[in-house]
C-alpha cells in the first residue's frame, strides 16, 4: 500500500472522530447540556468515558510517532500517561473539547509529518511493539487506522447511549 493511501484511511478515521465531536458539541448546545457531562458520561460501571476515548487516540499517535518511530519520549508524557494503553479513565480526568480537539490536531499533524516523507524502506523498517514485537512501520500505520475506528465506534456507541439514557432523540 502507498503511504497516500494510508495517510487518505488515517484522516478518513480522523474526521468521523472530529464529526462526532461536533455532533456531541451541537446537540449539547441545542438542549442545554455541558459538554462536558457528554464527555465523563460511562456506558456502565468501570467503563471509558467518551473523552477518554477521544484523548486515547490523540495519546496514541503521539506514543507511536515519538517513541517507536523516533526513539524518544512523548511529546506530552502527561498525555500518554493518562490517555495512553494500560491507563485507566479516570472520573477527574475528563478533557475539554477544546483540548481534546487541540490534542488530536498535534498529534495526527506530527505523525503525518513523519510518515508522509517515508520511502518504501523507511516502511518497510521494523519497529519495537508490545510484548517484545516487532512490526513494521508500514503495519503500525495500518493498526493506528484500525485503532482509530476501533475507539471512534466505542465513541459513537456511547454517544448514542447517552441520547438515550437522557431522552434526547
Amino acid at each position: 500500500m502507498d503511504i497516500n493511501t494510508m495517510i487518505a484511511g488515517l484522516e478518513f478515521n480522523r474526521n468521523r472522530l472530529l464529526g462526532t465531536l461536533e455532533a456531541i458539541e451541537k446537540v449539547a448546545k441545542e438542549k442545554g447540556i455541558d459538554p462536558g457531562t457528554v464527555l465523563a458520561w460511562r456506558p456502565g460501571p468501570g467503563r471509558a468515558h467518551i473523552g477518554w476515548q477521544a484523548m486515547h487516540c490523540a495519546a496514541t499517535h503521539d506514543k507511536y510517532v515519538n517513541v517507536a518511530l523516533l526513539g524518544q519520549k512523548p511529546k506530552d508524557e502527561a498525555i500518554v500517561t493518562a490517555f495512553g494503553g494500560g491507563s485507566v479513565p479516570s472520573d477527574t480526568n475528563v478533557p475539554t473539547l477544546a483540548a481534546i480537539r487541540e490534542k488530536l490536531a498535534s498529534a495526527i499533524a506530527d505523525f503525518k509529518a513523519h510518515i508522509g516523507g517515508l520511502n518504501s524502506a523507511g516502511l518497510a523498517r521494523l519497529i519495537p511493539g508490545p510484548n517484545n514485537t516487532h512490526r513494521t512501520v508500514s503495519e503500525a500505520i495500518t493498526l493506528l487506522t484500525w485503532h482509530e475506528a476501533h475507539h471512534q465506534g466505542q465513541i459513537h456507541l456511547t454517544w448514542n447511549l447517552f441520547k438515550v439514557a437522557h431522552g434526547i432523540a
